[in-house]
């Protein structure tokens, strides 16, 4: 539920989305200019970046985004009888504002400015879209299928020229809202515990190994989790927590031989709001049309080191588009981080790790019968097996059982509620950077570096 101060801010961003830039509310550090030569083309058009700005405080990231029909000069192959009004244009259009904004907020984008930070759609606070009256309709539902809660939204008639179409849209930054990184974890008025995420890795394995992996595949065994065992786990978790998003990952969840049932038994059991499967996209061109019926949200990483194919990713975004999928595909040029191989006996700054990580709000999980607030703690037992680390636990297992919530439990949504609210680190915090460690560019592991529980590739010396 949206709380008062949450209403106030959403509130004063409308105001500072309204406002003609610069907005008060950011008197910027930056502004990131996309000539007009590499605008997005579009059929009878392009979306033109006009404007971005970042406050001081690098807690608010306005974008502006508008589109206008090209001249028959401009554009040698638009036809007499383009319509960028119709409802296929419109919503393609949409699209694109969508990708420009995902790519404008991403920390890789606002890296080239300075700043060490990026946003997600879910920490938009406002949004603003100016457009035909025609075309209302069509581009208010599209939006709204993709707009939490959180996120005011108002279409407003096009100013200008009767035919163009303009976006403006607000970030808030990460902790802001309370639905956000949240500073307590408080109950429903059914009782349940409501979490921004929670996940299954419905694969362990994965065919790719990537240095870092949040989820540490390379290190893990084969293991796929059966539709009956999931649908299982959810009952029991249906009980005690609500997602604002419930995350279908692995490994690779394509490897899931059984993937499209996976999906429906998720997206039947009412833990989550809204079903996002995550997935590196190399296999998404096998998929037939029941797998893409069953979608909700599906989020695409193209790693720099093994992209998806430029024709897949036109047949990913054809797919999405018949059926409705939320899509969101997301270069992955470098990864943060997150294990480290020698235990840490700095209390101050394992703390300060705990305090600061935001995994353990998005990142929650189930895993062989318990309840845990961070991956890092689900694998603490593999990782002590599979890796090389310096100073490892005596017993893994007990810190692991010590840190977690059995799905068995009489009392589990109270205990779910009150490991997210505790103020101390878990153990396995001692072994990791938290979401902030130091970026390195994507790569893939060798198997002896795997075999061996190396966390980064070996490097390989010149003769």
């Amino acid at each position: 539920a949206m709380t008062t101060t949450d209403a106030r801010l959403r509130e004063a961003a409308r105001e500072a989305c309204a406002r003609e830039l610069p907005p008060s509310a950011t008197t910027g550090v930056g502004v990131l200019v996309v000539p007009p030569t590499t605008a997005t083309r579009l059929p009878g058009g392009s979306a033109r970046l006009v404007n971005l700005n970042v406050d001081t405080d690098d807690t608010f990231l306005r974008v502006d985004l508008r589109f206008s029909p090209l001249n028959d000069a401009d554009d040698d192959d638009r036809g007499d009888d383009d319509d960028v009004t119709s409802p296929e244009a419109i919503r393609g259009l949409q699209r694109r504002f969508e990708v420009q904004l995902r790519h404008l907020s991403a920390e890789s984008t606002l890296a080239d400015i300075g700043l060490e930070r990026g946003y997600r759609m879910e920490d938009l606070l406002c949004l603003i879209l100016s457009a035909p009256p025609a075309a209302h309709d069509v581009a208010k539902a599209w939006w709204q299928r993709r707009l939490g809660d959180s996120t005011s939204f108002e279409i407003v008639d096009d100013q200008g020229s009767g035919d163009a179409f303009a976006l403006q849209a607000l970030f808030s930054g990460r902790g802001l809202l309370s639905t956000s990184q949240r500073q307590a974890y408080d109950v429903d008025d059914v009782g349940r515990v409501r979490v921004e995420a929670f996940e299954l890795h419905v694969t362990e394995h994965c065919n790719l190994r990537c240095a870092h992996c949040c989820n540490t595949s390379p290190y893990l065994s084969e293991k796929t989790l059966s539709p009956g065992h999931i649908a299982d786990t959810l009952a029991r978790m249906a009980g005690a927590i609500h997602a604002d998003v419930f995350k279908v990952m692995g490994g690779e969840p394509l490897l899931h031989p059984e993937i499209t049932e996976v999906v429906r038994v998720v997206r039947n059991s009412g833990v989550g709001d809204v079903v996002r499967l995550f997935t590196n996209g190399l296999l998404l061109h096998k998929m037939d049309d029941d797998f893409w019926r069953a979608l909700d949200h599906l989020t695409v990483s193209s790693y720099q080191s093994a992209p998806v194919r430029p024709e897949h990713v036109r047949l990913i975004e054809d797919k999405s588009a018949q059926f409705d999928v939320v899509l969101n595909i997301k270069p992955v040029e470098s990864f943060s981080q997150v294990m480290h191989n020698e235990r840490r006996h700095d209390d101050v700054a394992v703390a300060q790790t705990y305090r600061d990580c935001w995994l353990r709000h998005r990142c929650l999980v189930a895993r062989d019968g318990r309840f845990f607030a961070c991956t890092r703690v689900a694998y603490l037992t593999d990782l002590h097996e599979r890796l090389q680390l310096k100073d490892p636990f005596d017993n893994p297992a007990a810190l692991r059982d010590a840190d977690s919530v059995p799905l068995d439990a009489d009392d589990l949504g109270p205990r779910i509620q009150a490991l997210l609210n505790r103020q101390t680190p878990f153990e396995a915090c001692r072994f990791c950077l938290g979401g902030d460690g130091p970026r390195e560019s994507h790569r893939q592991l060798s198997r002896d570096d795997v075999k061996a529980g190396r966390l980064r590739r070996l490097p390989i010396l010149a003769a």
